[in-house]
């Protein structure tokens, strides 16, 4: 998010032009600069920050309070995240105590249980209702504030993995990559102050935060969508002439119908980047056909940033693939003794970028020296062809998983039968896989025994057995990820 300087040298040219747009209140430029002088003011002479302010967390949904807040972070120089507001007790414990974060801000939906502030006692709670939007006539310098402040820390920023698969880990980094990436994007994705982000996912999530710093450091227009609606999400775009978003595929794959279903013609959109899980082939090809070639993918991950890019031609040439380095970016791929395997070969993805974190908060990062540069290694198998295209196939759950099996491309071929509306493969520890498939309610009993001979069709190449399970719903995080846990601890 942006810093209170950085604001204001914007708000002398838009002005009045708005900022942030949401159901609730939105403002301009202008605006924006007195919301965050004026709360900021409030928030360090009433000491809410203060010198025995460490970090920083923040459970709340999307609003215009936790925008004005990252922004009176970023100002003060306190490290700050949001975290998953919708985990259970243990989880946000756990994101907490790691952290080292020492203040909470909640929003009033979001509030602490009593558990939390049992297991918490020294954790200052603060409700997010302090930010206020009548500002206050006070001409208090408030950079003088900030100085007086004068808060030091050797983290730069910090946010967590989703926490999916266990409790989730706290990323740090002690440098910024922001200017550099902001400037590659922005030349490469042609973004100006005339465009209008729409924001799909939650801020809570770092990757939100960096595609949306993208439009405002351009002088651009944020609009807050609500994820969970298809339908406002539809509402936004053609109605506030929406021109670039970041959205996840459980996301789009919702939107998709609604827009076919009202004949949806793109008239304003021209950069919509995809990200978070695997992005099955079939709906890159319906998000095309809907949107036209301004359909972009990314691979990466909270520890490494963003380090491949396809854009729509990219998949048209290689529809399973997630695009080639992007500019300070470099993969190899790992055999399971480090060794760095040729074209074409499935091992794990190790990731050399400028946007790599510098560890995990109490634990160590698994990473890689090769050729004198430190790579990050991650949970992601796949493979890189010929022409340095990484083809993720699967994300493996336990250490000692298989790794040969691309499930991913079990996953898109069976994705492509009739009335199969979702589904996730799952492999447990013991090399068990498990198919859990989601099937069109309007399927009748003689459609699912289909469905199933069709599947099983699909599997008859393997050499490996796998269960099928059909399943009422495939839960995902609100950032996109499948609640692996959920399937794992139902056996």
């Amino acid at each position: 998010m942006l810093g209170l300087k950085q604001i204001k040298k914007i708000a002398v040219k838009q002005q009045n032009k708005p900022v942030l747009i949401t159901d609730d209140f939105s403002f301009g430029w202008t605006d924006y600069k007195v919301l965050v002088e004026s709360n900021l003011v409030n928030l360090l002479k009433n000491e809410y920050l203060n010198t025995d302010t460490t970090r920083v967390i923040i459970m709340s949904e999307n609003s215009w309070k936790l925008f004005i807040l990252y922004s009176c972070l970023v100002t003060s120089k306190v490290a700050y995240s949001g975290i998953d507001y919708t985990m259970n007790d243990e989880k946000k414990i756990a994101c907490i105590k790691q952290s080292g974060a020492n203040t909470v801000f909640y929003s009033e939906d979001n509030k602490p249980s009593d558990v939390m502030l049992a297991s918490l006692p020294n954790i200052k709670f603060i409700n997010l209702d302090i930010i206020k939007e009548d500002t206050i006539d006070d001409d208090t310098d408030v950079f003088g504030l900030v100085k007086q402040l004068n808060h030091s820390d050797d983290v730069l920023s910090f946010s967590f993995t989703s926490g999916t698969t266990g409790l989730p880990k706290c990323i740090y980094r002690k440098s910024s990559f922001d200017k550099r990436r902001l400037g590659i994007f922005t030349n490469k994705y042609e973004i100006t102050s005339d465009d209008i982000y729409l924001v799909t996912m939650p801020f809570y999530h770092v990757s939100v935060n960096g595609w949306a710093k993208l439009t405002l450091v351009n002088g651009g227009t944020v609009v807050f969508g609500d994820f969970s609606n298809a339908n406002d999400l539809y509402y936004k775009i053609t109605n506030y002439n929406v021109t670039s978003m970041l959205i996840t595929p459980p996301v789009l794959q919702r939107l998709v119908p609604v827009l076919q279903k009202n004949n949806y013609q793109n008239t304003s959109v021209h950069f919509i980047m995809v990200g978070g899980k695997n992005f099955p082939t079939i709906l890159k090809e319906q998000a095309i056909e809907l949107f036209g070639p301004v359909i972009n993918e990314y691979y990466g991950s909270s520890e490494t940033g963003i380090n491949t890019l396809a854009d729509s031609q990219d998949m048209s040439k290689y529809p399973a693939a997630s695009g080639q380095f992007m500019e300070g970016s470099k993969l190899i791929i790992l055999d399971d003794k480090g060794n760095v395997l040729p074209s074409n070969s499935i091992g794990r993805i190790a990731i050399q970028s400028f946007q790599c974190a510098d560890g995990y908060m109490g634990k160590k990062m698994a990473e890689i020296t090769f050729d004198g540069e430190r790579y990050v290694i991650t949970s992601d198998y796949g493979y890189l062809n010929a022409e340095g295209y990484i083809f993720v196939t699967q994300r493996v759950l336990f250490d000692d998983n298989d790794i040969e099996n691309n499930l991913f491309s079990l996953e898109n071929r069976i994705r492509m039968i009739r009335n199969v509306e979702d589904l996730v493969i799952i492999q447990d520890e013991n090399n068990y896989y498990t198919i859990n498939v989601k099937i069109s309610k309007e399927s009748t009993s003689m459609m699912v025994k289909i469905i199933v001979d069709a599947i099983n069709g699909v599997l008859a190449s393997s050499q490996d057995s796998f269960n099928l399970n059909i399943v009422n719903n495939i839960n995902y995080s609100l950032s996109g990820k499948v609640k692996y846990n959920e399937f794992l601890n139902s056996k």
